[in-house]
């Protein structure tokens, strides 16, 4: 640290967020006995809610916090609620700030607000003030008072206080999840996620209602702290925006922090929406955190998967609820334009702490990894009336998946849905050419009408309509391969992406073939289009990752299937072949349904943009 001034500065007012100085002039001159001739405005930068404005009056700066312009939910910024907090809190907590007054003459400046003393000091925001030096030990020193802070503030006791007044702590929890899921529902815009299957895992998994009266901030983080330089250490002297506050359980109010705590190895997507300098040296990370809030409180913590994911489909919630007004044109503020991007993120974030949450859970309860668990899972798999795709569809129905059957024949369908339910699995059946777009576009609208998700994708099938020369292909038969195996992969995995993305994640296998690494004679098109799916498949898992949806292939070798029995049947291509796989035969389906199986699994949760090799060594 040096002796420069990093204290934190107003700007200039945005645009579209002025104030009519000669009304609030006038409001302040006669409430607070000023008789001042002139006010200056100015106005904080941070910030995505609620308006906070510099203002200064006969040299004495002050703070005024109103709501944003086109506010959607009311509820959520109550100035008088915030000011009565404030003065309640302040005898008991010396890091409130004082208020002064609150005004809810609409004519003055269009809006409530409240007026509080200015309390200067040093904001981190998504990075630390230009020029200012933070070392690894001041840093993680920041995080214990910061922790110690947030533990204070919920162990007032405020049994006998008017804070005891602020809200109810029976049904506290319930409140909060059915809460949150209307608002984010009530601001949902037609592009983003539904976020439904995390608002069901967190109804299924409540907690119980925390024991005893706490007081929680609600939106706890390091932007809302304000720090001040002491010898070598930053010292917490003031925590702000208290809108939120209320009674309720303290792993929520932490939960809710920890979800703005992006860590120095999360995820690229992660570290797009980071808004405050927790990935820098001597940072703790989230586990530490917790553990150091279990340490500091006394309360038992075994495992805080639900209060984190609560924390993450709130902040999705809030900043949904901000890109709503944006989306309508409530508000011109640029910043908003990717908060749509924004909530996506977080909710595949919270899909991502659900999903490790239940394989941990499911190995516990097991014993076993829970390498082929399918339970209600909904799963596609084209082709599936026989070969590969068949004996896949039987193997994960087997393992609980409900699967979907589909190819252009549905006499063949039919008698393998038949086997499926015969041996008590979950089954439908639903006929699609996918080298037709229109008939695409009608299988994922079914599926989205009678399942409303789907998880996996297996896409497998595939045509060979030409065994010959290169220079001999037809071009019709060089555009019915590209259709089916290009264009038809291409469109089942981009309308299931879009399934996928919109509830919070999945898995896709597309059926590629060694032909795709090494092009096998007379089969140059299929070996092009084969090649072609490698490289899709690479391209949709690096891109749709952020979305907690992986993408993997199997490249088959020599399989003893139907559509194969061009080289399967034919002893002189036989003889050619074998001596080229170093496990001297072909392959049997049922040998390659469990690398597609596991593909889809979640044990192979870390898996993505892989290509693997099921060739008896072909490749090798």
């Amino acid at each position: 640290m040096n002796d420069m001034d990093y204290t934190d500065k107003p700007t200039q007012v945005r645009e579209d967020e002025t104030l009519d100085e000669a009304s609030l002039l006038a409001y302040l001159n006669q409430q607070l006995d000023l008789n001042a001739s002139s006010l200056e405005v100015l106005q904080f930068p941070g910030g995505n809610s609620n308006l906070t404005y510099q203002i200064t009056i006969n040299q004495q700066n002050y703070i005024l916090r109103r709501p944003p312009i086109g506010t959607k939910a009311k509820s959520a910024h109550d100035m008088g609620r915030e000011f009565t907090v404030l003065n309640e809190l302040k005898p008991y907590f010396d890091k409130a700030p004082e208020a002064i007054l609150f005004c809810d003459d609409l004519s003055v400046i269009g809006s409530e607000f409240y007026l509080m003393k200015a309390l200067e000091g040093i904001i981190f925001r998504k990075n630390p003030p230009k020029g200012m030096r933070i070392s690894a030990s001041q840093a993680k020193q920041l995080c214990h008072d910061m922790v110690k802070t947030l533990v204070d503030l919920h162990s007032i006791e405020i049994g006998k206080t008017p804070l005891a007044e602020l809200g109810r702590m029976d049904g506290y929890v319930e409140r909060q999840v059915e809460g949150w899921a209307k608002r984010y529902r009530n601001a949902k815009t037609d592009d983003v996620p539904n976020g439904e299957n995390v608002i069901e895992w967190l109804q299924a998994h409540m907690p119980e209602d925390y024991h005893k009266p706490t007081l929680i901030h609600n939106d706890y983080k390091f932007d809302n702290l304000v720090l001040a330089e002491h010898d070598d250490s930053l010292d917490i002297i003031g925590v702000l925006d208290w809108e939120m506050t209320t009674l309720g359980h303290p792993l929520m109010d932490l939960g809710s922090s920890l979800a703005y705590w992006v860590e120095a190895t999360d995820a690229p997507q992660m570290h797009a929406l980071r808004t405050m300098p927790t990935q820098i040296d001597g940072m703790m990370k989230r586990d530490e955190i917790v553990k150091l809030y279990s340490e500091l409180s006394g309360v038992d913590i075994e495992d805080f998967t639900y209060y984190y994911v609560f924390g993450l489909f709130r902040l999705a919630g809030i900043v949904q609820q901000i890109y709503y007004r944006f989306y309508h044109g409530q508000t011109k503020d640029k910043r908003f334009a990717q908060f749509g991007q924004v909530c996506g993120i977080l909710l595949a974030k919270a899909q991502e702490e659900i999903n490790n949450y239940q394989r941990k859970h499911q190995t516990q309860e097991s014993g076993a990894n829970p390498m082929l668990n399918f339970k209600d899972k909904v799963a596609l798999i084209s082709g599936a009336s026989r070969g590969i795709g068949e004996a896949t569809a039987k193997l994960i129905a087997q393992n609980g998946a409900h699967v979907i059957l589909t190819s252009r024949s549905k006499d063949s369908l039919e008698k393998v849905a038949q086997d499926i339910s015969d041996a008590g699995g979950k089954v439908s059946v639903m006929p699609c050419h996918i080298g037709e777009p229109a008939a695409i576009d009608k299988l994922f609208s079914d599926i989205q009408a009678q399942f409303g998700k789907l998880d996996i994708l297996i896409n497998n099938a595939a045509t060979n309509p030409y065994f010959g020369h290169v220079l001999d292909m037809p071009v019709d038969a060089f555009d019915k391969t590209i259709d089916v195996n290009i264009k038809g992969y291409f469109l089942m995995s981009q309308k299931a992406g879009q399934l996928m993305k919109n509830n919070g994640g999945g898995a896709m296998v597309n059926i590629a073939s060694v032909n795709g690494k090494t092009p096998a004679p007379m089969q140059a098109v299929y070996s092009m289009t084969k090649s072609a799916v490698i490289s899709m498949t690479q391209a949709f898992a690096k891109e749709c990752a952020a979305f907690n949806i992986r993408v993997n292939a199997v490249l088959p070798g020599l399989t003893d299937t139907k559509f194969a029995s061009a080289l399967t049947q034919n002893e002189q291509m036989l003889k050619m072949i074998l001596p080229l796989i170093p496990m001297g035969r072909m392959a049997q389906p049922e040998e390659i349904a469990p690398s597609i199986a596991f593909l889809v699994s979640d044990a192979a949760s870390y898996v993505t943009g892989t290509c693997l090799s099921v060739d008896g060594g072909y490749l090798s």
